[in-house]
């Protein structure tokens, strides 16, 4: 299974996905600086916002050991989710037997879903592992009860909240759990000092996060920008928290993520099978709501759903990564009783058929059917990622190098920095070189040689660099897949002589 897991998550990752988005460079950005700057609790990115620093605490081991390519950001998140099948299945197994977490584990290595994100680069496959992790080892201390099981407890949950924001609700799960078993009179496992050591040792490992979070309030801020409750008059508010919980729940089985960086636009998370087993899973969970495994589940599910319904695109899958560790043990749980209410002496051979069929079902939606969709080397901007090879094999012969791109939204022309952002991460230590704000192409100097890298299709700028320069001259034209380049060049300097970069390639 791990050997399946391990080939769809590495096939073919030379080439696709085709590109790098401008969020995980940054990312490895933050990583090849980190020798330099530290680690950092929260990496800044612009006003109101910021990430957590874990991944880039990884990627950084990824760049020392490949090198500041894209396949170095990629690599990262194969080997988080790699790392997650071993310890989703030790969870499962503990908490419904060997059975079920096999079956679980086995489903999620080859779910659409897990493939996928192992791939992309982003932070949030974080959030699954650590969730797992996290509860795994709360398991192990309630079971075992010595003082250091609780304290590594603590320290591991608390550790998560670097992954991704929405980790941090891992706290209502658990205090869901505290509130169902004080209603049904149950006490809670473990002693007083225990659940005390847990929360100081979590807070302990928590608090550079906190401190960075109340150095820097304004990181805060994105939430509010990324959630449905912003998303017009406040009166509306109801219509459109009922309309985003209507598609989070569809996400499940019918309609899925429409955005291609995400998903083949509109895949549910399941497949078929393993959808029908999903819903066998909740029928099964609300009949044991009193067992607290299956109440973990349900509050678990319901929890992290709150994170997609209420976004401001709803299903924003990648926002919802924390929900699918309890969907797969939902579905494992469900066809498992299936299986073994219909064909209890051929449930293993139907299990198996069960994973055969959402294994194909992967492979031709990934492999075969995604690749196909128009456009995804720009949407994954492999064409700023060709232009950073570009820059970084070709010798600028002492020219005072610039990167102007910009962007049109309602006939008004706006720079565009963060377009740029996978060409600083390809020439990040190599080859320095300015953002051109087109505001500011009268402020570039006249008396040395200068190189300017522009969008063919840029008019606009071109038209400003030819008024401030009329002896510059277009020396270059980078032929790019669908987004040509052009080098513009002021003063003589030296030879010009154009790298070859061929074919893209993430490595």
């Amino acid at each position: 299974m791990l050997i399946v897991a391990a080939i769809l998550r590495t096939l073919r990752l030379d080439t696709f996905p085709p590109g790098l988005y401008a969020d995980v460079a940054a990312n490895g950005i933050d990583a090849l600086r980190l020798p330099q700057h530290g680690l950092q609790a929260i990496y800044a990115r612009g006003t109101g916002n910021g990430i957590e620093g874990m991944i880039s605490w990884l990627d950084a081991v990824s760049v020392a050991l490949v090198g500041g390519k894209p396949i170095a950001l990629y690599l990262t998140t194969v080997v988080i989710g790699l790392v997650t099948l071993p310890v989703h299945y030790l969870l499962g197994s503990r908490l419904f037997g060997r059975r079920v977490g096999l079956i679980s584990t086995a489903l999620l290595a080859v779910s659409f879903w897990a493939v996928h994100y192992s791939r992309l680069g982003y932070r949030t496959v974080l959030v699954p592992l650590f969730l797992d992790l996290a509860f795994l080892l709360l398991w192990w201390a309630v079971q075992r009860g010595s003082a250091w099981r609780w304290a590594l407890a603590g320290a591991v949950i608390g550790l998560g909240a670097y992954t991704y924001t929405s980790y941090r609700l891992v706290v209502l799960v658990l205090a869901g759990l505290v509130v169902l078993r004080i209603r049904a009179g149950r006490e809670l496992p473990g002693s007083r000092e225990s659940w005390a050591l847990f929360a100081l040792t979590a807070t302990v490992v928590m608090a550079p996060l906190g401190i960075a979070t109340l150095l820097h309030p304004e990181v805060l801020n994105r939430a509010a920008g990324v959630s449905v409750l912003g998303g017009g008059p406040v009166w509306g508010i109801p219509g459109r928290v009922a309309d985003h919980t209507l598609r989070a729940i569809a996400a499940f089985n019918l309609w899925g993520d429409a955005e291609r960086q995400y998903n083949v636009p509109h895949l549910p998370l399941f497949d078929p099978l393993v959808g029908l087993a999903f819903l066998a899973g909740i029928v099964v969970a609300v009949r044991r709501w009193r067992q607290s495994r299956y109440a973990l589940l349900l509050i678990w599910l319901g929890v992290f759903m709150l994170v997609v319904a209420l976004s401001d695109r709803t299903p924003h899958m990648l926002r919802g990564s924390g929900l699918v560790p309890a969907a797969y043990l939902l579905a494992a749980v469900g066809l498992d009783a299936v299986l073994q209410k219909l064909w209890p002496r051929r449930a293993a051979l139907a299990a198996t058929a069960v994973w055969v069929i959402s294994l194909a079902w992967t492979a031709t939606f990934y492999f075969a059917v995604y690749p196909t969709l128009p456009n995804l080397y720009l949407e994954y901007m492999g064409d700023r990622v060709d232009v950073g090879r570009f820059i970084d094999a070709s010798d600028w012969y002492g020219r005072q190098l610039y990167v102007g791109i910009t962007y049109t939204r309602n006939g008004k022309v706006n720079p565009d920095p963060f377009r740029a952002t996978p060409i600083e991460y390809m020439t990040e230590g190599h080859v320095a070189w300015t953002f051109l704000d087109y505001r500011r192409v009268g402020d570039l100097p006249a008396g040395v040689p200068i190189a300017v890298v522009v969008d063919a299709k840029d008019s606009f700028l071109l038209a400003k660099l030819a008024q401030r320069f009329p002896d510059g001259r277009v020396a270059y034209i980078l032929p790019l897949p669908q987004r040509p380049v052009v080098v513009f060049l002021h003063d003589a300097g030296g030879p010009f002589h154009p790298a070859s970069i061929g074919p893209y390639s993430n490595w």
